[in-house]
């Protein structure tokens, strides 16, 4: 019965048709995720499902859900998968779930590091050092704790940073690995050398380690990512502190608005990027390639609202 349910759950538009029943449906389905023994496919789908749900709504329902347990539930899917030794659909949907419930929503971050998340991740990295698509989605979950500035001193650690500074290297799912972990250290960074408590490794070091992998990237690359606002790449562009965030930064918004003109000129025109921008390009402190990628992003969004003037005409 469970699993014909879950089933027809799939056939519905997932989060949109589900809106009149989205907390008791939450509920029961991570009622069914919780027991330690659970026949495999219904797990299967059921992590699928809270996974739909979760990825298209605003913080308010993102929070809600947290709150009722969600954080916790995938988070012992994990381990039990960890425990078993089994890298699956299941932990691997666990993690996007995760990724998709922590994004800009500070609460479920917390909730993240205080399930002993960071534990859980070193684990998976460890168990499991082929697995391209677990490396992404864990990698994008930290993305969001690494945004909130009251969480990153938790990540300051040189274990941590460690890991992060040698996934740089790392050629998996693409660049989307390499890219999430200079994205965690851009924000670290952002924070100033006065954070930088650790004696090793070195912040210089580090910075030099982003530099080269930002460098190797193919701004053309196609990406398994979806950004619903820029803001958190918007606040590492007006700062001279870390020109290495500044420039990750703009490298991401040029990246996005060059793949997918249609979807993220829009979102940045709409965000204010454009002014900000502009401000950058004027700044003494901003790198001279920082600079003309700036320049190339406006660029880009200028012909976008030229072409479509000109086709609704």
């Amino acid at each position: 019965v469970q699993r014909n349910c879950c089933l027809t759950l799939c056939n519905f538009s997932i989060p949109e048709e589900l809106e009149f029943q989205y907390r008791r449906v939450n509920e029961l389905l991570l009622n069914i995720l919780n027991p330690t023994r659970q026949d495999e496919s219904i797990q299967r789908i059921a992590v699928h499902l809270c996974n739909a749900l979760v990825c298209q709504v605003d913080n308010d329902h993102k929070e809600a859900v947290g709150k009722m347990g969600f954080v916790m539930t995938m988070l012992k899917l994990i381990q039990k998968k960890l425990v078993d030794k089994t890298c699956d659909q299941v932990m691997e949907f666990s993690w996007s779930a995760l990724w998709n419930i922590t994004d800009e929503t500070p609460d479920n971050c917390e909730m993240f590091l205080n399930y002993s998340g960071m534990k859980l991740f070193l684990e998976c990295l460890k168990e499991f050092p082929n697995k391209q698509e677990l490396h992404r989605n864990m990698l994008g979950l930290l993305g969001n704790v690494a945004e909130v500035q009251e969480l990153r001193p938790q990540l300051m650690t040189s274990q941590f940073i460690s890991v992060f500074s040698n996934l740089l290297d790392s050629e998996a799912d693409g660049i989307e690995v390499s890219y999430n972990a200079c994205g965690v250290l851009s924000h670290i960074m952002f924070d100033g050398p006065d954070a930088w408590v650790i004696p090793e490794p070195r912040r210089e070091e580090v910075v030099d380690r982003m530099w080269a992998a930002i460098q190797r990237w193919d701004v053309n690359s196609r990406r398994n990512i979806n950004y619903r606002s820029f803001e958190p790449i918007l606040r590492l562009i007006p700062q001279g502190i870390s020109p290495v965030s500044q420039h990750w930064a703009t490298w991401a918004l040029y990246n996005l608005v060059s793949v997918y003109p249609d979807k993220y000129c829009p979102l940045l025109i709409k965000e204010g990027g454009l002014l900000l921008l502009r401000d950058m390009i004027k700044m003494a402190s901003a790198r001279p390639e920082t600079k003309e990628m700036g320049r190339k992003v406006i660029e880009h969004c200028n012909n976008f609202m030229d072409e479509n003037m000109d086709t609704s005409r």
